[in-house]
């Protein structure tokens, strides 16, 4: 695991804006003003995973999330839906450097977003319905490298009803189809 700080920030690529300006997005994102993470979270996804573009500083952005997550802080909806955008997104052979080491982008983002998974997985915990769609949404994407995914959605198909329960079984769905594919339609 990397921490934020080792990033090379001027070496990483965005959509448009300086990536070193990027931390004070991801502090908005992660901050507890629902308006301001609401704009953080739109402006992150546009320069680093634009319409399915990964940008290289996705990479730090995980690891900030991953950091704040592993520190007990919150998790929103709006960090979860930047993390299944960064993992939708796609660019061929995308390189960082961190502490002089190049890393695959999407293999990186992956991995720091399976450390958290248990993390998520307890803080989606049903009662915020906003976190609890995102991280459904999220899971079925890493199903091939967790069972835990799996269980957690046939747990939280047990355990809810309406609108919960309705997510939870098209996520299942989704991630029983990635098992058994190696990936979703």
């Amino acid at each position: 695991m990397k921490s934020s700080e080792e990033w090379n920030w001027e070496s990483l690529t965005t959509l448009s804006i300086p990536s070193n300006q990027l931390r004070q997005h991801l502090g908005r994102l992660l901050g507890s003003d629902a308006e301001e993470r609401n704009r953080a979270g739109g402006l992150l996804y546009c320069e680093v995973a634009n319409q399915g573009q990964l940008y290289s500083a996705a990479a730090p952005c995980v690891d900030i999330i991953a950091e704040h997550v592993g520190c007990g802080g919150g998790l929103n909806s709006d960090s979860v839906a930047l993390l299944e955008s960064i993992l939708n997104a796609r660019s061929r052979g995308l390189q960082a450097l961190v502490d002089g080491v190049s890393v695959d982008v999407a293999e990186y983002c992956r991995r720091r977003i399976l450390d958290i998974l248990p993390e998520i997985l307890q803080k989606a915990d049903g009662e915020d319905f906003e976190l609890f769609r995102e991280v459904c949404f999220l899971i079925p994407q890493l199903a091939d490298s967790s069972n835990e995914v799996v269980k957690f959605l046939s747990n939280s198909i047990s355990r809810f009803e309406g609108e919960f329960r309705r997510v939870s079984s098209e996520a299942l769905e989704e991630a029983e189809e990635v098992l058994r594919d190696g990936h979703m339609s």
